[in-house]
């Protein structure tokens, strides 16, 4: 049997991002909802805290932009079909709320003194103002590398080299290639990305 603050969650979860996300064509799975598209996809993911209790749950909101072929490249390990439902720490792109918001780390808290109908609308309100719009700057190819090429804090310099790579972008990995000896790298994370560097011409 659920504790009220468990109810709590369910009912906050319910009435702002399945009500929201669902009619967009969202799929829910556990605590993660994936929206795939053309040749990207769109994650949400309900993060709980690993201290969250039953009495006191602690929550953030993770968002990624998934590309198949990010994922092939790099997390392919076993020779799978790309992931129907793919996760979020799977994802190309990865931030929280806080960091779309410009704010600190941001988690919100339920327990049974929480004000259900005020964190249904903080979370409307973060869905609607916030991830969504970062989404639809975000939901085709082409926009995601116009973005990439414009941002130094989207993605770091070696998941770009390697998106552009696997795109066939030779031009723009080779850019971003040519930044990585500057940057704080150790010598294993470089030899790494010399090879995969050489593998594709980059070099």
């Amino acid at each position: 049997m659920k504790t009220e603050t468990q109810e709590k969650f369910d009912i906050i979860i319910k009435e702002s991002f399945i009500e929201i996300l669902k009619p967009l064509g969202f799929k829910k799975k556990a605590n993660n909802f994936y929206l795939p598209l053309e040749k990207i996809g769109h994650i949400i993911n309900i993060q709980k805290s690993q201290y969250s209790t039953k009495d006191d749950i602690r929550f953030t909101i993770n968002v990624g932009i998934f590309s198949p072929e990010y994922w092939l490249a790099c997390f392919n390990y076993h020779n799978k079909d790309v992931p129907v439902y793919p996760t979020e720490p799977e994802c190309l792109i990865r931030k929280r709320i806080g960091w779309i918001r410009g704010l600190d780390d941001t988690w919100y808290a339920v327990t049974t003194m929480t004000d259900v109908e005020e964190l249904i609308a903080e979370m409307k309100y973060n869905i609607s103002s916030f991830i969504l719009p970062f989404f639809e700057k975000l939901n085709t190819v082409q926009k995601l590398i116009t973005e990439l090429e414009a941002s130094e804090t989207l993605l770091h310099t070696a998941a770009k080299m390697t998106f552009f790579a696997e795109l066939k972008l030779l031009d723009k990995a080779r850019t971003e290639y040519r930044k990585i000896s500057k940057e704080n790298y150790n010598r294993y994370q470089i030899a790494s990305l010399k090879e995969y560097a050489e593998k594709h011409g980059l070099i």
